[in-house]
């Protein structure tokens, strides 16, 4: 085969094929190769936004195309109000710890920078020296959004404390020389003294030398820090390097390559002077509006965090954080924490170390020596259950945000994310692909915008894209029950409709926000019940007053009956927590402001309810006493107990018992309560209009969220084309058997012809006689007995491959047998 590509000499142009074949190699001179140009990508070329791909049907007659980027940009409005109070809530889940952890370290490093060793120094002094400040961050186990977390932690610690920090993964510090070579490059190569700002802005950061594997020593990352602190007084500036002046004069003479790249997580590809800046015209964060950046909410809450603490010392600390320390080798943590002890005095070092566990798990993986050497605080962040809990408040029991979410398609988010990976930042992607699929997927969708927007959306709405909303299930429902001149102007007229439209809209946005505040009066009513039946979290009662009316469910039933045996105390103590959901989101709704009224008054007739009193209960037992004694006298024998027993029973039946004032008072909270309930917590199902805010499928969410393994294998073996699309694949009935399919494929449909065991070598003969069809036509020995060696060896991979997946077995029962594992159609 002739290569056609040509290479130019210097006399002459000559192919592969004659260069091997030795023609004209008297002529050649040299042969130059030379690289091909990466073609850059035009600029001015067109853009692919998610738009080309948003598969909205066109339901909406000639303007479909309109309505499709209509629904696309209410989907993009809708995202970004939910984006941006997941960031804020991203920023403020850790405050507190961060806020404390922050503190310590700070403290710590100005102890450490403020001591100076000298030689009448006591002993205790000396000791106290030798000791390393360790922070011990309890993360709590399966938290997959640990990156999250100490991203955040890592921006505060560089914008407050100090800009020299250091992340270690056990997976890059498999031994000492390797974790010493990450830290000490990431420390001494953060250089300079600025800071890092939100992710959304441009990150300046001053970069630092290059280090190499042999400089990373503490004896070097001491000289550093001492030339660093001298330079860093005279000009913060400007960053002087202590590891040229170690370098040979050889190495002085030849510097390194500028083609080669910094170390990981060098700095050095974000710095951009001033001159490339005025030249891009991209303006610097001194010069960007102040409104601009001081108004993102990351900006508030750090700036809140770093008002706390007192200035940044001029002579910082070095932060190192372990990320994974149960996974650090136990050899490499003791010897890297023994190290960082020697040259305490020289290099102040504060090491953050995040336990998944517990903290005993530090000293179980440091040796005596090590852990003797730690001064360790502990600080607990809190689980990603409370941080889904205050994601589910802030963003699905919104009312900023017009897109919600139905009964299934949140159940089956909750069950993802607490049966598992315990994972916020998945449960926030099923959310958004829970609401791509509400806009794609039902053309009334585009309705679903803030109320500001929807009276100039509904003007431009036609006739024929009105039916479609007339044809919603909620909306027949809704005109089936209206009056019959009603139900003509709503099918007829169309501005009639629209306004119709409009007020049932914001009828269920009032709805919706009544609902979750009410859901919330129920959690704080119920989840102090022993047993706890709707749940302690609100997320509980929410999955279930979203998919069915409370008042019917057998957990309300009990939850209902353990109020009925609450104690006086117990039951004050829940009507003030009910009482403070309500103040806090009553608002402008007249139910909940009449609800409000009405559980005070309960509880102050509650509280000023006097019990019985001593006398009181006196008077009662002479009063049942002397209805006693007005009955027949029973006379007792040696076996007369059952005539008493029968008596004592009609004696009860005749005189019912008394309620006390407290339970009768009770009863009537329970009541009130129960009404309440069964009048406003109903299902998003039996409000009209529904389909345009809610999103119910949770089908086509599933296939997309949830991994069904077994299904796709078959699929893909017993029918290639479905994923490969290809013309020779292609079958006509789903069991029949084509020569030009997969190896696998054909061993997998014979197979399923097999009992329990299978006889390989009829396996094999079958396996042939499909396979080497076309080769019989053309050739008559194919017709022996003896099989070609390549397609016994093309059959022996199709079989490992089907045990690998686990479709078989061998088996000792019969000797060239395999066991079938699966049945059926699987």
């Amino acid at each position: 085969m002739v290569i056609q590509q040509r290479y130019q000499t210097s006399s002459v142009t000559i192919t592969w094929d004659e260069l091997y074949n030795g023609a004209k190699l008297g002529d050649l001179i040299g042969v130059f190769a030379f690289k091909r140009q990466r073609q850059s990508k035009s600029k001015n070329g067109p853009r692919v936004s998610t738009l080309d791909y948003w598969s909205q049907a066109l339901e909406w007659g000639e303007e479909g195309e309109a309505f499709k980027e209509l629904t696309y940009r209410n989907y993009t409005r809708c995202w970004t109000i939910a984006s941006d109070i997941l960031q804020e809530l991203q920023d403020n889940i850790h405050s507190r710890v961060f806020q404390s952890l922050i503190t310590y370290i700070d403290r710590a490093g100005r102890k450490l920078t403020s001591l100076t060793v000298a030689p009448d120094l006591p002993s205790s002094l000396v000791h106290s020296l030798a000791s390393v400040p360790t922070a011990c961050l309890v993360t709590g186990v399966n938290m997959p959004d640990r990156d999250a977390t100490f991203d955040s932690l890592v921006g505060l610690l560089r914008a407050s404390v100090t800009p020299h920090v250091a992340r270690l993964q056990s997976k890059e510090c498999s031994t000492l020389r390797a974790a010493m070579y990450k830290m000490i490059s990431q420390l001494i190569g953060g250089g300079g003294w600025a800071t890092l700002e939100d992710d959304e802005e441009e990150e300046v950061v001053m970069a630092g030398p290059k280090v190499k594997r042999r400089q990373c020593t503490m004896a070097v990352l001491s000289v550093w820090y001492r030339e660093q602190l001298s330079t860093g007084e005279e000009d913060p500036g400007h960053t002087k390097s202590p590891i040229k002046a170690t370098q040979s004069p050889r190495k002085r003479a030849y510097p390194s390559s500028p083609r080669k790249k910094p170390f990981p997580g060098s700095p050095s590809k974000l710095s951009r002077s001033p001159v490339k800046r005025a030249l891009s015209g991209s303006p610097s964060k001194t010069e960007r509006d102040p409104q601009e950046v001081e108004g993102s909410p990351r900006k508030k809450i750090k700036s809140s965090i770093i008002s706390q603490l007192p200035e940044r010392s001029s002579k910082p600390p070095l932060v190192v954080i372990l990320e994974d320390l149960e996974s650090f080798h136990p050899r490499v943590l003791s010897d890297l924490v023994l190290i960082c002890s020697e040259y305490r005095q020289a290099v102040p070092i504060v090491l953050v170390f995040g336990v998944a566990t517990t903290p005993d798990k530090v000293h179980q993986s440091l040796s005596h020596n090590a852990s003797a050497c730690l001064a360790m605080e502990v600080f607990r962040a809190e689980p990603s259950t409370h941080y889904l809990t205050r994601v589910i408040e802030k963003v699905l029991m919104s009312t900023k945000l017009p897109f919600h979410l139905g009964g299934r398609p949140f159940k089956l988010l909750l069950d993802i994310f607490l049966y598992n990976d315990l994972s916020v930042e998945n449960f926030i992607k099923g959310l958004k692909v829970c609401m791509m699929e509400h806009f794609m997927g039902h053309a009334s969708s585009v309705l679903c915008c803030p109320a500001a927007n929807r009276p100039a959306l509904l003007r431009n709405v036609t006739s024929a894209q009105l039916d479609l909303v007339r044809k919603l299930p909620s909306f027949k429902t809704f005109v089936e029950a209206a009056p019959p001149k009603e139900q003509v102007a709503l099918l007829l007229d169309d501005s009639h409709t629209k306004e119709v439209i409009l007020s049932l809209l914001d009828k269920v946005d009032v709805w919706y926000a009544r609902f979750c505040v009410l859901v919330k009066v129920v959690n704080a009513l119920t989840n102090r019940i022993p047993g706890a039946p709707l749940g302690r979290q609100v997320r509980e009662v929410l999955a279930v007053c979203l998919s069915r009316p409370l008042v019917d469910t057998e957990e309300f039933q009990e939850a209902e009956k353990g109020v009925r045996n609450m104690a006086r105390e117990e039951l004050l103590t829940v009507l003030q927590n009910v009482l403070d959901v309500l103040k806090e989101h009553h608002g402008e709704d007249k139910v909940l402001s009449e609800l409000l009224n009405e559980v005070s008054l309960l509880m102050g007739r509650l509280s000023s309810m006097d019990q019985l009193t001593q006398t009181e209960e006196e008077e009662e037992e002479e009063e049942a006493s002397a209805d006693g004694s007005g009955g027949a006298a029973v006379t007792l024998g040696p076996s007369d107990r059952f005539r008493l027993r029968e008596k004592l029973l009609e004696m009860a039946k005749k005189k019912p018992k008394k309620s006390s004032k407290y339970e009768s008072l009770r009863s009537e909270v329970v009541h009130f309560l129960s009404d309440t309930f069964t009048s406003h917590l109903q299902p998003p199902t039996s409000q009209p209009l529904h389909e345009v805010l809610f999103f119910h499928s949770s089908q086509a969410v599933k296939r997309q969220l949830v991994g069904l393994p077994r299904p796709a294998l078959t699929t893909a073996l017993a029918n290639p084309h479905h994923y490969l699309q290809c013309k020779c694949c292609q079958l006509e009935e789903p069991s029949s058997l084509v020569t030009s399919l997969p190896d696998l494929s054909v061993a997998y449909k014979l197979h399923l012809e097999c009992g329990r065991l299978i006889n390989l070598y009829d396996w094999l003969q079958a396996f042939v006689s499909v396979v080497g069809q076309e080769d019989e036509e053309d050739e008559s020995s194919a017709r022996s007995k003896k099989i070609d060696e390549k397609l016994q060896a093309r059959f022996v991979l199709a079989v490992s491959e089907l045990q690998f997946l686990g479709f078989i077995k061998p088996t000792k029962r019969k000797t060239d047998h395999v066991a079938r594992l699966t049945w059926g159609a699987c």
